[in-house]
């Protein structure tokens, strides 16, 4: 039987940092966690003798040590400890720290806070907290139907989530319509992890999957290795491994959970060598290209120049003279007795790979420059040694006589000729001025030229990473639409010796959003009218953009009629000027009307629709007691159900239906309380009035 360890497995560094200022504070002080240290009861029992565990913070007596675990706490938990002269260790897990501060962001921000996880861990009420309590926590997409609306929702996960769940669940909470940013926080162990016992579970015939069986890492281990097909067992140890478990497995994976130590993984691996015929134990080999990392900017695969050139790069430093050196002889002064080789080397430098020195253009070819650099032969400086612009157009960006610095890496090539590099010079600059960027929090501009996995690249003159969650403030779920742009963006991550260049355009739209934000809230008012674009359209209304800031557009406030949907008024990118009928500042909300802006038709009413006067109307609806008929938008009156003929109407719809037009006559008008009564009888009985003339006179005959 074979048997393989994942890559990936046992404590995470979260874990470990947890236990070992535990372990180093017990030596020397009375030590409590609040709660377990970490989900895997063996470590915990192991840990028993050394770290106590409390419930509360009142358990505690004063002045004691206490631990905040991995999974972290609330900030009434540091405000309590504080309160009760408790010294805090705090151990929460860094990439814990980072949820709890995204939480707290955007809750700050006015967004409605997302969390993707499990609503009784820890770690999910910990960052909970941190956005006063009103975080919502969903397990899944199916639980994201139970939400209430909101306009705009800001989303983090629990770090033991899975990838696919957390899009998942962030295509749902897309779906409903509301304004959606996330946060990818998503622990990079815990991916590692998943990523590896996904690769393992796929090699083997059993997986065997170690840690508590209250851990909610080790749990999503399983699932993933039980969604590969493999069968697979979550055990906390060697105890639970039986003697009939490994009958016809010729293959037995193992992976641990993040709370899982490693003496617990040793021992069930040695538990499995005693009982079992085993021929070969081994870690998992993983190859570079299997390691998937949405938030790690892929390796840039470079020839064999461009390796030389690369490596060169960090080799090529001024050089400070011991002493100034001293004055070239001209021929002049080396007078009659001038060798052939000193007249013949006269003025040529001496180059070696690496110098760094100044050329000039003496001729520019389709691909390649030939540069003078004061040796005896110009340089060649081919087109994948200049930057890719520069390569693309050669002949328009270069000219004889032009002056520029480069270096050389080879000596001679096979013609004799120094082989040379600007783009190494102009790489080194390059890198300099975007760690300087980085620095003070400059903006850089190029374009985006490439999708890749888990983003793009962007050519900044270096091509630079932009993961999925740092291409825009929304979710991006196809980049296509971003190929060729110009965009800015702001530089996260710089490292000239790894080549790794991380970039985010998110961070310069988010600044400009903030800004704009800042000066919209500083002079709206309400009773102001102002000029806005439709940004999302709801069942119950329409989110109008004002500059940065969302304001809605209740669908009463439209019009002065009734509105089905407000798409039956607006669309999409519809620019609008709107009534500011409120401002909250404090709740960052924003109530609109579009309708204050247009005329009430009931204050002209009177005027147009007097008494007695006939008018043909749209019946709108029906009612046992008659019909609503429309005038024009806005304004409505009843037919009664006495009103509609001249003989008794046992059902309105005997006589009207909705959308029928008929001649109405007006019987009264109350434009204040916005009533009109109409009537159809009262035109049939003028009908059959005027059909029937004056009454003749009737002339009896009388006999005298």
């Amino acid at each position: 039987m074979r048997i393989i360890v994942a890559a990936h497995a046992g404590f995470c560094f979260g874990v470990k940092r947890a236990v070992h200022l535990a372990e180093e504070a017990a030596e020397s002080h009375a030590v409590y966690s609040l709660g377990p240290l970490i989900h895997n009861p063996r470590e915990i029992e192991r840990l028993s003798s050394k770290v106590g565990v409390l419930d509360t913070l009142a358990d505690a007596e004063p002045e004691s040590l206490v631990v905040i675990r991995s999974h972290g706490a609330g900030p009434e938990v540091y405000a309590e400890a504080k309160r009760r002269k408790l010294e805090v260790i705090d151990a929460t897990c860094p990439f814990v720290k980072r949820v709890q501060q995204a939480a707290k962001h955007l809750y700050e921000q006015g967004f409605q806070v997302v969390i993707v996880g499990e609503a009784a861990h820890p770690e999910v009420a910990g960052i909970k907290s941190w956005t006063g309590g009103t975080a919502w926590v969903v397990g899944s997409a199916a639980e994201v139907e139970q939400l209430p609306p909101a306009a705009k929702i800001g989303v983090v996960a629990q770090t033991t989530q899975t990838g696919e769940n957390f899009a998942a669940v962030l295509g749902a909470l897309m779906a409903q319509g509301s304004e959606v940013v996330y946060e990818d926080t998503i622990c990079r162990a815990t991916k590692e992890r998943q990523q590896a016992a996904a690769r393992l579970a796929q090699k083997v015939d059993l997986m065997l999957i170690i840690g508590g069986r209250n851990s909610a890492n080790t749990k999503k281990l399983q699932q993933i290795c039980q969604a590969s097909g493999t069968p697979s067992l979550l055990i906390e140890g060697a105890a639970e491994l039986s003697a009939d478990l490994f009958d016809g497995v010729s293959s037995v994976g193992v992976c641990a959970g993040a709370s899982t130590p490693e003496w617990i993984i040793e021992e069930v691996v040695v538990k499995m060598t005693e009982n079992n015929e085993v021929n070969e134990v081994m870690e998992q080999e993983v190859k570079p290209e299997e390691v998937q990392e949405e938030t790690k900017a892929p390796e840039v695969k470079r020839n064999f120049a461009e390796e030389m050139s690369f490596a060169l790069s960090a080799e090529v430093k001024p050089v400070k003279a011991e002493k100034p050196a001293e004055p070239e002889r001209t021929l002049e002064q080396m007078g009659d007795d001038v060798s052939f080789e000193e007249f013949f080397n006269h003025g040529i430098k001496d180059i070696h790979r690496g110098l760094c020195v100044q050329g000039t253009v003496v001729q520019v070819r389709d691909t390649e420059l030939l540069v003078d650099i004061g040796s005896k032969s110009e340089g060649i400086l081919p087109s994948n040694q200049l930057l890719p612009d520069e390569a693309e157009h050669i002949t328009e960006k270069f000219h004889v006589g032009d002056k520029f610095d480069v270096i050389v890496i080879r000596k001679e090539n096979k013609e004799g000729y120094p082989v040379l590099s600007k783009r190494m010079v102009d790489m080194v600059q390059l890198w300099d001025k975007l760690a300087e960027a980085k620095e003070n929090g400059e903006i850089v501009t190029g374009k985006i030229v490439e999708a890749v996995k888990g983003g793009v690249l962007m050519d900044v003159g270096i091509r630079g990473f932009v993961p999925y969650s740092q291409i825009d403030t929304r979710f991006v779920d196809d980049v296509k639409g971003y190929i060729g742009q110009e965009l800015s963006a702001k530089v996260i991550e710089c490292d000239k010796e790894k080549n790794r260049l991380l970039l985010s355009t998110k961070a310069v739209k988010l600044e400009e959003q903030q800004k704009k934000q800042e000066a919209l809230w500083a002079e709206i008012a309400e009773g102001q009218t102002r000029r806005g674009t439709v940004s999302r359209l709801t069942n119950f209304g329409a989110f109008i953009d004002l500059g940065g800031v969302d304001g809605l557009l209740h669908v009463s406030q439209m019009a002065w009629f009734r509105i089905n949907h407000p798409s039956d008024v607006l669309k999409e990118g519809d620019e609008i000027e709107v009534y500011v009928l409120g401002v909250d500042a404090e709740k960052k909300k924003i109530s609109l009307g579009l309708k204050q802006l247009i005329p009430n038709p009931w204050t002209l009413a009177a005027e147009k629709y007097p008494v007695g006067s006939v008018v043909n109307v749209t019946v709108m609806r029906t009612a046992p007691f008659g019909a609503f008929a429309q005038l024009e938008p806005g304004v409505e009156g009843l037919i009664h159900i006495s009103q509609l003929a001249k003989n008794r109407v046992e059902k309105t719809e005997d006589v009207v239906t909705p959308g029928q037009k008929v001649d109405v006559k007006v019987l009264s008008i109350d434009p204040e309380a916005k009533r009109l009564s109409l009537s159809i009888k009262e035109l049939l009985d003028d009908k059959e009035a005027a059909d029937e003339g004056p009454a003749e006179e009737v002339v009896y005959a009388t006999q005298d």
